[in-house]
């Protein structure tokens, strides 16, 4: 007896064996797979695409029970490769997957990945026959955790047999419908509680790959180097890119999911850092070739995520500087250089000269000595001292909050009328062409392999142990050779996101904020967030 007990366990081991190990795809003939089978297409198609294998060289077995491992196994080899899968050869958190179990790699991930769940017990009965209804749920699932697209194509069907679908299972049964993956049988009945074939499987699995496909992008899930990350990538030419200032002001904040209704956003990410008491970004930001607000302390180390007209992403290095020239009546100029746009000076003997839009609010909020309001083309509209002024929706304030011991005469000598011209360049950058940019980093991925340590981190501004040192909540995007973005969260250190960035393909990559802001949204769905703290600026794509 104890021999026949102990040969049991090998008999079941080598079936599972042949059943997830692939068999050559062209030697493939199933001898109980008719050829007037009408699921013989579907199972030959997820042979062919390594999705499912025969219980032996010449057997499918098309009506045999089909388990939920099983079918969280087929799940997961359409979705990661072999060496993905090993990153999953840990004990998860079901009592009952523990790394002996054949299918505890596949289980891990799908469960990691939002796809499968267990039962209250703590157990993932992965032998237990799996359920027509639970397939719909688990397919519905991957479809959100990979970026397939569920469009309806069939008008809605009530079964026969509504009612005892469960609630948890209703909307994806639904949903599985209306996308021709599944269907009932002739008397119009669903059957949800029944138990699947294999068979049944293949049929309904096959149809879902061929009907709902990943379209303008993908969605990653899976870890890298033993890190779970969650990504997305995609094309930029296939969206508007555009940065958001939270309520549209330079020092505004909104919370992530406003942002999201508001703008249509089909992608959504934090941007820049800022200070959390003034909510003033930490960088220079451009949208629309329009200059939001410049903050050069650390140019041109800082690096910034940058937007062409073209709609090409890059990362570069530059200083932002702007001049304010005068001409005078009597022929000469008088030059204002090293002018910043919509900052708050820092105290009332703060001389900086600075240039308010509307994107800083309606009023400059403190009492200019000197302020110049001027029309979009420059021409002063007039001329303010010692006081707040308003800021016209088109056009400017030029302004300073106190003056210096070697003022000069540009203020003094400005008259109504005049028109003063306002000269920027990007210093440094590769052209003066910035649709967009995001001032954010430090940058960690340059020409295609790990970039950086702890001096070019704090070469950029960036000094606090908890960005240059400790794991912590990361946002990053990269930039992949052939122009297409990925954009992942992961909890990591600088120098763990740099070798993931890296493994996704990227040539270049840039941190954004973290922490308390990290927030990733795609199309309907939250892949990090949405966090409670309200956001100063969000890249979004349309």
């Amino acid at each position: 007896m104890k021999k026949k007990k102990r040969f049991l366990p090998v008999l079941l081991a080598a079936a599972l064996l042949c059943t997830i190990c692939p068999q050559p795809a062209q030697a493939v003939t199933f001898q109980d797979v008719p050829a007037n089978a009408w699921y013989r297409s579907y199972v030959y198609d997820l042979v062919e695409k390594g999705v499912i294998h025969g219980t032996s060289a010449t057997k499918f077995s098309p009506g045999q029970k089909l388990t939920r491992a099983a079918f969280a196994t087929m799940l997961a080899q359409s979705a990661l490769s072999e060496g993905d899968l090993r990153q999953y050869e840990f004990q998860g958190n079901f009592k009952d997957v523990t790394p002996k179990h054949w299918a505890y790699r596949y289980i891990n991930w799908a469960a990691e990945a939002g796809i499968v769940s267990g039962y209250e017990d703590k157990t993932f009965r992965p032998d237990k026959p799996v359920s027509r209804q639970e397939m719909a749920v688990m397919v519905v699932n991957f479809s959100k955790a990979t970026g397939r697209q569920m469009h309806p194509v069939n008008d809605p069907v009530s079964f026969t047999d509504s009612g005892s679908i469960a609630r948890f299972a209703a909307s994806s049964v639904r949903i599985c419908q209306q996308a021709g993956v599944l269907s009932g049988d002739k008397a119009g009945t669903f059957r949800p509680n029944d138990t699947a074939t294999r068979a049944e499987a293949a049929s309904m699995y096959s149809r879902f790959l061929k009907n709902c496909q990943v379209e303008t992008y993908k969605i990653v899930r899976k870890r890298v180097f033993t890190t779970p990350v969650r990504a997305v990538e995609f094309s930029p030419l296939d969206y508007a890119p555009q940065l958001v200032m939270g309520h549209d002001r330079v020092t505004g904040g909104e919370s992530p999911t406003s942002i999201v209704d508001r703008t249509g956003a089909v992608i959504a990410v934090n941007a820049a850092f800022f200070d959390m008491y003034s909510y003033l970004p930490l960088g220079t930001l451009v949208q629309d070739g329009q200059v939001l607000t410049v903050a050069d302390r650390y140019a041109p180390a800082r690096s910034s995520l940058v937007v062409d007209s073209s709609g090409s992403f890059s990362i570069q290095n530059f200083s932002t500087n702007h001049t304010v020239t005068l001409h005078k009546e009597d022929g000469t100029d008088s030059v204002l250089h090293g002018v910043t746009v919509n900052r708050s000076p820092s105290n009332d003997t703060d001389a900086t000269r600075i240039l308010f839009t509307r994107a800083w609010g309606s009023r400059l909020g403190f009492p200019a000595k000197d302020a110049v309001t001027l029309a979009e083309d420059g021409t002063i509209l007039d001329i303010a001292k010692d006081t707040d002024v308003q800021i016209p929706e088109t056009g400017y304030v030029l302004a300073q909050r106190s003056r210096r011991k070697y003022e000069g005469d540009f203020f003094d000598s400005c008259t109504i009328g005049t028109v003063l011209d306002i000269e920027r360049t990007f210093d440094g950058a590769d052209s003066q062409d910035i649709q967009i940019a995001i001032g954010a980093g430090p940058r960690i991925v340059k020409d295609k392999a790990v970039y950086g340590g702890l001096s070019t981190y704090q070469a950029e501004g960036y000094t606090d142990p908890g960005i240059t040192t400790y794991e912590a909540l990361r946002v990053c995007l990269g930039i992949k050779a052939d122009g297409s973005l990925v954009i992942c969260t992961a909890y990591a250190t600088l120098a763990q996101m740099s070798k993931i960035m890296v493994s996704f393909g990227c040539t270049d990559a840039i941190n954004f904020d973290g922490g308390g802001s990290a927030n990733l949204y795609i199309d309907g769905q939250w892949l990090r967030g949405p966090q409670d703290r309200p956001l100063n600026s969000t890249l979004i794509f349309k």
